[in-house]
């Protein structure tokens, strides 16, 4: 999923969006189901580029809390191959993590699996799925922050998963967004604002926008501007399920008095290339990699981590 940010003045060009929880390959057509032998569970490889205990803590937290999930417990036909990285986020002012939890398929026959002695368990092979937390990183959300005002479209809100939002923008997977319960990264712009930047920025919009901004009465110029659907327009209404608002950063969301502390978290899985699984190929694919990690997203409690973010 890509946020896509706007050029008011040719407000109908699409860019780039970007998004935390991202799951990787799933098995070709025709590949082998995995052998439904006990996998390896590595430890998290740790990789920290800024000290921050507190918050190393509680991703790691939420990482065990992932693999102590049914499904993954007693982890079968994949090896877990988990890992964290600490670091700066410079242009937030904050620190970032990344969770990511690698299932690795196995295949006995593959000449490249092993299998621990003492234990009886196997290392699996291949590229395998891949689930991602972002905390306190846009990802997804590719905001350029350097530039505060820019305008992008406000992705789509397509379901909720316990009770949290999950948008999707594009062609490209959903994802899980836990914010901050008194503020959120996005704000909808308002037609009055709209309307000003086309007339501040000049271009072939600006008279008839400065036109529609003086006829403005009745509160009409502080609801919500949103993407036009008749070439006719300049600014669209927003109503019917299928609006397009325009939304600008939110430049204070991110408290750098609290670099450390959990801010935002995104949450993944796929990419715009994968097909859509569903119930029945989950039930058809069970130790498919994609799958284990999509039944351990379902069964962790994500209210968990939303009581982390501050």
């Amino acid at each position: 999923m890509h946020p896509r940010r706007v050029a008011s003045s040719s407000r109908r060009s699409i860019l780039a969006w970007a998004t935390v929880l991202s799951v990787a390959t799933t098995l070709p057509a025709g590949a082998a189901e995995p052998d439904a032998v006990p996998g390896i569970s590595h430890k998290p490889l740790l990789t920290v580029q800024k000290r921050a205990p507190e918050l190393e803590r509680k991703v790691m937290g939420v990482l065990e809390g992932l693999l102590r999930t049914p499904q993954l417990a007693d982890l079968k036909g994949a090896s877990a191959h988990p890992s964290i990285t600490i670091e700066p986020n410079s242009k937030l002012k904050v620190t970032k993590a990344s969770v990511s939890l690698l299932l690795k398929p196995i295949f006995k026959n593959d000449r490249e699996t092993v299998v621990d002695k003492k234990t009886g368990r196997y290392q699996g092979v291949g590229e395998g799925s891949l689930l991602e937390i972002r905390v306190n990183a846009l990802s997804r959300l590719s905001f350029d922050t350097s530039i505060p005002d820019n305008l992008y479209y406000e992705p789509t809100r397509v379901k909720e998963h316990q009770g949290l939002p999950v948008y999707q923008v594009g062609g490209e997977t959903p994802f899980l967004l836990i914010t901050a319960k008194d503020r959120h990264p996005w704000r909808r712009v308002t037609v009055s604002e709209y309307l000003a930047r086309l007339v501040r920025e000049g271009g072939s919009d600006a008279a008839e926008a400065k036109k529609q901004a003086a006829q403005l009465t009745g509160g009409a110029g502080d609801k919500p501007a949103c993407v036009p659907r008749k070439r006719t327009e300049i600014v669209g209404n927003c109503e019917g399920p299928n609006a397009t608002y325009y939304i600008t950063w939110n430049s204070k969301y991110f408290d750098p008095k609290k670099p450390d502390a959990i801010q935002l978290v995104i949450v993944y899985m796929g990419h715009a290339s994968h097909k859509t699984q569903d119930e029945r190929y989950y039930q058809q694919h069970p130790l498919d990699p994609f799958t284990q990690l999509a039944r351990a997203y379902e069964q962790y409690d994500w209210s968990q981590v939303a009581r982390l973010v501050e």
